[in-house]
């Protein structure tokens, strides 16, 4: 568990290994195609995937378990990434903050405030955590631009 202290109002411990089931996780695949946030509004044809069972009745022959356990596969074979955006937004940064300093036992990156939005950590490398003790690999990813900040296996993390 890593926490974001420093100049917050409400230091926040983050536990990387829920966010397997976390909507908002992308694939790293993905998040190269421009696509920064897992979440997508729920609509009533959603719900239909859900109750397909009852919306449409048995089929035949039965997809549906096996369609679940190709989504479950997924989880373990996929690596991910999520946005760091809404964690510091529950942080509440301080308004004269400006830099996010991410920490290992080795070094540090000072990442500007203003880049939140590109700022990633990544979680799971096909279908694997990537630490033992759950730590993460971060970086920030701009479209055009690609990767910068790159930090590998944060351990603190600072707001300054």
């Amino acid at each position: 568990m890593i926490q974001i202290t420093g100049a917050v109002k409400f230091p926040i411990t983050l536990d990387s290994t829920t966010w397997i089931f976390d909507d908002r996780k992308i694939r790293i695949e993905d998040l190269e195609k421009g696509v920064f946030e897992g979440t997508k509004p729920i609509a009533f044809e959603d719900n239909r995937e859900w109750n397909r069972a009852i919306l449409e009745g048995q089929t035949n022959p039965p997809t549906l378990n096996s369609e679940i356990k190709y989504k479950r596969r997924s989880f373990l074979e996929g690596t991910f990434v999520i946005n760091m955006t809404p964690f510091f937004k529950n942080a509440e940064p301080e308004k004269d903050a400006s830099i996010i300093r991410l920490s290992n036992e080795e070094t540090s990156v000072d990442v500007p405030l203003e880049l939140l939005p590109y700022l990633f950590f990544q979680f799971a490398k096909e279908g694997k955590r990537l630490y033992d003790d759950n730590m993460v690999d971060s970086f920030v990813y701009i479209p055009d631009e690609g990767y910068d900040y790159q930090i590998k296996h944060v351990t603190h993390i600072e707001v300054r």
